[in-house]
């Protein structure tokens, strides 16, 4: 009989998941080294990362996984005031949180990455160290939290910071089988689930029976395993060559090596262990300055990260020197001499996106080392809008009370007030307000170069396609782009700032390049829309790209200096809310280096167009813009 409304997450066996070895030796790891403290499971949607990672609580474990709502607050996990006892006893009582009493157990959270991320932090680092430090409310104790936490996590949504994801022991990535036969039989162990879920889960009683026992052999074994010397030679060669910071990876890497020696049985642990370690230990916290990433048997490493070319690519890509193709000659026309030939308006269509590779800040050039990762700018809301975070005193009347707070506040005073009947008597400064944080989003305009000197070179099918890009999950990331093009003698706004990917497209698609170059007549427009825009919208984080190879030739002031003129528009230009981000065109041999001097006067970060591999310049802005 097929059974509807089964809960498949808390009860189908771990042995009855298909495939997933690796999130499987993870986890396996974490129940028998008590070293290891916590797991991260990255994966798309549908590959079982909730239900292989409930499916261990219990027979598996011996312990019970304990769920963490995202919406959790910092009272709610860690403990506060017990009103109750303290209203009835005038004396400050404690309660303890959800992590204090899963003490000895399995603590779980579905989509980390959508959990405030201070929040995630401070509880890493209880269950790190072993203990919960709980200073608050006139508490001061210490509970004992040895505690294993499980985390999934789907990069689709929104990603996790750096300092965040070190923190994980753990890290194994799940994928979707696409392979027929790996499909079939996912959908057939499912069917056989539903349809009689005793009868599936007594098929594979023994092997869940001798996983148990695997566990509890490597638990008394783990002891005695011996690590080498040449097995931390490669632990600290792997980690370096892996770009690790800090001392976590190698840390955790001995742990899960020993962990998966003891697993197999074996009194020592082996260089196959260390490999196996390495690809949940080192996938997370991988440098992406180096070209190659962890072994991973499950496929491509799915976490975004940026690759970079070495130079021993770079030389064997042309391996006929100057005369092959990637080192041609290009024509430019020189558009400061007015007996040029004008040229004609050129339409380019919308090209690939890219992903940065240099990037320059504040006068010093450094290299991208990895994605910057994390979730979208929160700012304290100035309405009832707006996740709950915290309680404050209101520095006038308050606008949003924190009745929680409030409360508490008032408890241990409840014994020598009078209540005349009152289960609590509050006073004004007992009164806390709520702080609510929100995210937001960024306007990004687009000040694009239309004029010949960026149409030559055919790099508006590029910028194109790196507007479009960014609109494609503007409505997701709650960002609106704009485009203003400038050419011949005036900055015209193509697309004002917007979330619909349909009109952009169209107004992108449209967008001619030829003509001259009225940089400074950009500057000015293109700062003053955004002032304007700024001010209304006083959420948002603003920022003008330019795209520009800096060179202006159509000067604001009769027979002044183009050049100069656009210099000292720059550095006289105030945008206070509005973050300046400049793309470098310019290409060739012989560079002139006008955008960087352009940059310098604007306070931007500017990034060079040509050493961009032609991945996503969208994640490189965004970078950029997140130091706002």
């Amino acid at each position: 009989m097929f059974t509807g409304g089964l809960d498949i997450v808390s009860s189908y066996p771990f042995s009855a998941i298909y495939g997933s070895e690796e999130a499987k030796n993870a986890l396996l790891c974490a129940l028998i080294n008590p070293s290891i403290r916590s797991v991260l499971i990255v994966g798309p949607s549908g590959t079982a990362k909730t239900i292989l990672s409930r499916s261990v609580s219990g027979y598996l474990s011996g312990r019970r996984v304990i769920n963490i709502p995202l919406n959790v607050t910092e009272e709610q996990l860690f403990g506060g005031l017990d009103f109750q006892a303290t209203l009835e006893s005038g004396i400050i009582k404690e309660m303890p949180g959800l992590l204090g009493r899963s003490d000895g157990n399995i603590v779980y959270i579905d989509d980390a990455n959508l959990i405030d991320s201070r929040l995630l932090t401070s509880l890493l680092d209880a269950i790190f160290k072993g203990e919960i430090i709980l200073e608050r409310e006139g508490i001061s104790s210490r509970r004992p939290c040895s505690t294993l936490l499980i985390a999934t996590m789907n990069l689709e949504e929104a990603e996790l910071n750096d300092c965040v994801m070190d923190r994980f022991d753990l890290c194994a990535h799940m994928t979707s089988h696409d392979e027929h036969d790996a499909r079939e039989e996912i959908l057939r162990r499912n069917m056989l689930f539903y349809r009689n879920p005793l009868n599936f889960k007594e098929h594979y009683s023994n092997e869940d029976t001798n996983i148990v026992g695997r566990i509890n052999r490597a638990r008394q074994l783990l002891p005695h395993i011996l690590l080498d010397d040449e097995a931390l030679q490669l632990i600290t060669e792997l980690c370096a060559e892996a770009g690790a910071e800090g001392h976590r990876a190698g840390i955790t890497m001995a742990h899960a090596s020993i962990a998966l020696a003891a697993l197999d049985e074996r009194g020592e642990v082996n260089l196959r262990d260390v490999e196996n370690a390495a690809k949940i230990c080192l996938s997370h916290r991988w440098n992406s300055d180096l070209t190659t990433p962890p072994i991973n048997d499950q496929g491509d490493d799915h976490r975004d990260l940026e690759y970079v070319k070495g130079n021993e690519d770079s030389n064997n890509d042309n391996p006929e020197g100057d005369n092959s193709p990637n080192h041609e000659i290009e024509f430019e026309p020189d558009l400061d001499n007015p007996k040029t030939d004008p040229i004609d308006d050129i339409l380019f269509e919308i090209g690939a996106t890219f992903e940065v590779i240099d990037y320059l800040s504040n006068h010093n050039i450094r290299k991208i080392t990895r994605s910057r990762k994390g979730k979208r700018s929160l700012v304290e809301s100035d309405d009832s809008s707006g996740r709950y975070v915290r309680p404050r005193v209101p520095g006038g009347t308050p606008r949003d009370v924190a009745f929680d707070a409030t409360i508490r506040a008032a408890a241990p005073y409840q014994t020598r007030r009078d209540r005349n009947g009152l289960m609590i008597v509050i006073e004004e400064q007992d009164i806390r307000e709520k702080v609510r944080e929100r995210r937001c989003g960024y306007t990004i305009l687009f000040l694009v170069d239309a004029s010949g000197s960026l149409g030559v070179r055919r790099r508006m099918a590029a910028v194109k396609g790196a507007v479009f890009s960014m609109l494609q999950d503007s409505y997701v990331q709650r960002d609106h782009i704009g485009l203003m093009a400038f050419r011949r003698d005036s900055a015209e706004m193509i697309l004002p700032p917007t979330r619909s990917a349909e009109y952009a497209y169209q107004r992108l698609d449209d967008l001619p390049t030829g003509g001259k170059t009225p940089l400074a007549t950009a500057l000015i427009t293109a700062s003053e829309f955004m002032n304007i825009y700024s001010r209304a919208h006083p959420g948002e984080k603003c920022s003008i790209v330019l795209v520009t190879d800096g060179r202006a030739n159509v000067p604001m002031s009769e027979g002044s200096d183009a050049n100069e003129e656009v210099l000292k528009i720059a550095e006289n230009i105030t945008t206070p809310r509005v973050k300046w981000v400049v793309i470098d065109t310019e290409s060739g041999r012989v560079k002139l280096g006008n955008a960087s001097r352009l940059a310098d006067k604007l306070g931007a970060d500017i990034f060079l167009l040509d050493e961009l591999s032609a991945d996503n310049i969208s994640k490189g802005i965004r970078s950029a813009l997140e130091c706002m």
